[in-house]
Formats: structure tokens, sequence, C-alpha cells
């Protein structure tokens, strides 16, 4: 009865593993196609057009002022008050941490292709309220989408009744769709920003939550299977490699930190415009840092399997290997400053 409850997940967890790829896959193909499209032939302006005339036509005192409401459901002072309540309702303050990082990784991701596409807002006269900014895609849209996103995945964690975690799960969805069409209806966004928004936020959730999951040991139903490739040895060498690289996310502090880094580095790099010369330093430099403290994280293993006591080589082969990774960690972080620091400082005068 275990053994068939057990090959009955597996099933379950490769079938929900093939889902996310096909949507990962879709949504990227979707967003390419679309953001070609808005800053080329533009075949989807019939799209735009008829949602603008249905706008005009629902608009009323009563909607303006709900969809006013709406469209700051995504102000940061409402989404650290959400925060605040989630982490107190689950106990969990380590929640904290992967909230933040998600608002300001998608913040980033946002002025990054916004700034690389440059399309201008829907004109002024159709305008319920005053933006500024470029349009595609939607920062709003993109907020609520990332932001309510992790929260239902976080809530989908939960051990709370099926029916309370299902409203939140579907309050979470709702408010995604409503702040969409609160940019819409305000007349600041075309319909295809917020499309555009929400593909994007697909891309990285799925992303996020892999990352973010296995670092907070979440959604270990979905993510984890016992079952390991055979025969293929080649397949069985690049699974064993890649668990390492899960594993060090996973069970170390210091490799998370250094992932961060490197999704910082590839967001100011499309932001600042790097060229493939300074692409390649950075890429290389994280690299190396993040191969040197997957090996420190291995040669700490081997000691502590090796001897549990105190013994003075044990400890010099340990600090030996965690200096090589602040080494290259410092070293990198000077290039880098080199690097970007001009740019950034061009950025904002």
């Amino acid at each position: 009865m275990v053994q068939g409850e057990t090959a009955a997940g597996n099933r379950w967890i490769k079938r929900w593993s093939r889902f996310k790829i096909i949507v990962f896959v879709i949504s990227v193909i979707c967003f390419l196609l679309l953001m070609e499209d808005v800053t080329g032939a533009y075949r989807t302006a019939w799209i735009d057009q008829t949602m603008i005339r249905l706008v005009q036509w629902m608009r009323s005192g009563f909607l303006t002022g709900f969809f006013k409401l709406m469209t700051n459901m995504v102000h940061p002072v409402v989404l650290f008050s959400v925060s605040m309540f989630l982490i107190h309702i689950l106990k969990q303050r380590r929640y904290l941490v992967a909230l933040f990082g998600n608002l300001v990784l998608t913040l980033l991701l946002n002025l990054a292709i916004k700034g690389n596409i440059m399309r201008v807002r829907p004109p002024e006269d159709f305008r319920l309220i005053t933006e500024t900014g470029y349009s595609f895609p939607s920062g709003h849209a993109m907020l609520a989408a990332s932001f309510y996103g992790f929260l239902a995945f976080l809530l989908l964690q939960t051990k709370m009744k099926a029916k309370h975690r299902g409203f939140g799960i579907a309050s979470c969805l709702l408010m995604v769709l409503l702040v969409g069409f609160s940019r819409i209806y305000l007349g600041v966004h075309y319909a295809t920003d917020v499309v555009g928004g929400y593909l994007v936020s697909a891309i990285y959730l799925l992303a996020y939550t892999l990352v973010v999951g296995k670092y907070l040991n979440l959604d270990e139903k979905f993510f984890e299977s016992q079952k390991k490739p055979e025969k293929n040895h080649l397949l069985s060498s690049f699974y064993y490699a890649f668990s390492g690289i899960v594993e060090g996310i996973k069970s170390e502090r210091n490799m998370m930190i250094h992932y961060f880094a490197l999704c910082m580095v590839v967001v100011f790099g499309i932001t600042l415009k790097l060229s493939v010369t300074e692409w390649c330093i950075c890429l290389i430099l994280c690299a190396i840092v993040i191969s040197l403290e997957l090996m420190n994280t291995a040669i700490e293993c081997v000691v502590d399997l090796v001897t549990e006591e105190y013994d003075q080589k044990a400890k010099k082969a340990k600090d030996m290997a965690a200096g090589a990774v602040l080494v290259a960690a410092a070293v990198a972080a000077l290039i880098g400053g080199f690097i970007f620091l001009p740019k950034i400082i061009a950025l904002f005068t």
C-alpha cells in the first residue's frame, strides 16, 4: 500500500514538473512574440483599441473610485502590511527575506525591461491619473502577479484548512486580476502592457519559487523525488551535478547570497546595457565565486565526515577553503565596482 502511494506520488510529481516546464516555455514564447509585436508591426493594436472602447463605456464615478483603490493594492505600505500579516498568521519570520527579495527583483526586472523597450503610455486625454515612465510591461501588473502569486505559493504550503487555504489563494488571484485591469481602466496602460507584465511574472515566479522553495524547504512534495536516472551515465552525471547545486542553495546561506548577487548583476547589466566584454567578465566572476563556494561546502562536509573532534589541520583546511571564497568574492566585487559604478553615476546624473 505504501509502495503504491509512493509510486503514485512520484507520478504526480513528474506531471507537475512537466506542467511547470510547459507553462514556462509557453510564457517565454508568448512574451517574446508580444514584445516583438508592440515594438514592431503592432498587430495586437485591435486588442488595445477594443479594451479602450470597453473602458470608456464602463467608466463611472463608483468604478473610478474602486479601481483607484485597487491600483494602490501594490503600494509599498500595503505590501509591507500584507507581508507582516501573513508572517504573523503563518508564524514564519524567515518568509520576510523571501518576500522582500521578491519585490526588489520584480522592480529591478520591470525597470530593466521598460528601459530597453521604451514604449510610450496611452494618450494623456485618456488617463484618469498621472503616471510617468514607460508603459511596457505594466509595473503594477508585474508587482501584483509576483507578490500575490508568491503569497499563493506560500499559502499552498500551509497546513490550514483546505477551505481557508483555497479562499486565500483565490483572493490573491483575484487581486492580481483587479490590479491589472485597474491600470487599463485608469488609462495609464494598454491591455498588452498588462498581459506582458503577467507573462514576465509567470516566467520569473516559476524560477524564483524553485530557488526559494529549495532554500526554505518548501514545496517538498512538488520538487523532491527519490528516483534517479538509471543506465544513462551521462544523464546521471548531470543529475548529480544539478543536485549538488540545489543542495548548496538549500543548505548554505552564503550560496543564496551569491545567487541573489548573480540576479542583481543580470538585472543591472540589462538596465545599464553592458557590452559583450563586460557581460563575459561579470558572468565569469560570478561563476568563479559560486564554484568556489560549492567547493568550500564540499571540503567542510568531507572534513566533518573524517573527524568530529577539533583538529588543527581540519581547521586549517576549512579556513583556507573559506579564504579562497573570500578572495574571489572581494576581487569580483572590486571589478564589478569598476564596471558598474561609472554607469550608475551616469544613469542618475
